[in-house]
């Protein structure tokens, strides 16, 4: 099935009254809104340390709203009515344009940039729907865009796998705080671990990684699942420590993040395991690393790629 794509160019007033007037024949919607990027930029509850360069191109450009029709005789008699809802009270504040979306490029068409790839030693990671020709016995990790949150090929995840790589996960209890897809705690389950603790904020993060789990053929009796924000609540943080303390523990955020974090880990990790801290762009590489190690970790080693730092750290 094809579809038309229906952009609402916000000339005057705002997006959540374009939302208001078209809920009920729209089931979703895409909001295009500046002004948003700035509130969250400039708040003091949100922790980030990258925004991708391409939200702040045009900053004065104006918000829009867009949504999906199906290319028929349906989506044509909703189109009409929402021009004749949108022309009813537009006096100049709308502008629409459409544009056809064929389903086979909706579908399929960026699958072709995502390939299966090596990773470290032992690693091959591939999507679902891609065979490969592994003549070196390598560990196969199957992980699929659709499943969102993660799936290996950004800097800070790839070297968060390289470290995985690298140590020994035999038998190993693991955590994996802040797990989205879940492609870190599966990869260390698939590399020998013994069992994992799959923990995020969002739920269908959770729900995601054990998805992910069974589909790479993990017993999902050896894994848990919990969610919760470990910063704000104890209950989730004793629910942490139920189940470790934690041979490795696996944390893909930011640095802000990280460094609250810390003095859990802290409690969290078992005496000379292993800590991988990732998500650190390089120039806070270093306040990462000192705040860390005046808390009593030791760094074992630090890698960088593509703007990202991941530190390998111990706690002794």
């Amino acid at each position: 099935m094809d579809y038309i794509k229906v952009t609402v160019t916000i000339l005057k007033g705002d997006c959540d009254t374009v939302c208001e007037m078209l809920s009920g024949m729209v089931s979703g919607f895409e909001i295009d809104d500046p002004s948003v990027i700035d509130d969250f930029v400039n708040s003091r509850e949100s922790r980030w340390d990258y925004i991708e360069e391409g939200l702040y191109e045009n900053p004065d450009r104006n918000s829009s709203v867009s949504f999906y029709l199906e290319n028929g005789e349906e989506g044509e008699r909703i189109f009409e009515k929402i021009s004749a809802v949108l022309s009813t009270d537009s006096d100049g504040k709308y502008e629409i344009r459409c544009a056809e979306v064929k389903s086979e490029d909706w579908e399929n068409n960026w699958k072709e940039f995502y390939k299966p790839f090596k990773i470290g030693k032992k690693l091959y990671l591939r999507p679902s729907w891609e065979t490969i020709n592994d003549t070196e016995g390598r560990t196969v990790l199957v992980m699929d865009p659709a499943s969102s949150f993660g799936t290996g090929s950004h800097a800070t995840t790839r070297l968060c796998m390289e470290c995985l790589d690298s140590i020994d996960c035999q038998n190993a209890n693991v955590l994996d705080m802040g797990c989205g897809s879940g492609i870190l705690g599966v990869c260390a389950m698939l590399l020998g671990a013994g069992s994992t603790l799959f923990c995020d904020i969002e739920e269908n993060a959770v729900k995601t990684a054990g998805d992910n789990a069974v589909i790479n053929g993990i017993d999902k009796g050896r894994c848990a699942f919990l969610c919760g924000d470990v910063i704000k609540g104890q209950s989730i943080r004793q629910s942490v420590l139920k189940y470790g303390p934690y041979d490795i523990i696996l944390a893909n955020i930011v640095a802000d993040v990280l460094k609250a974090m810390a003095p859990y880990f802290k409690e969290w990790l078992k005496k000379e395991g292993k800590l991988i801290l990732s998500g650190i762009i390089n120039e806070r590489a270093e306040e990462v690393r000192l705040h860390f190690e005046n808390m009593g970790f030791k760094v074992i080693e630090s890698l960088s790629r593509d703007g990202w730092t991941m530190l390998l750290v111990t706690y002794i």
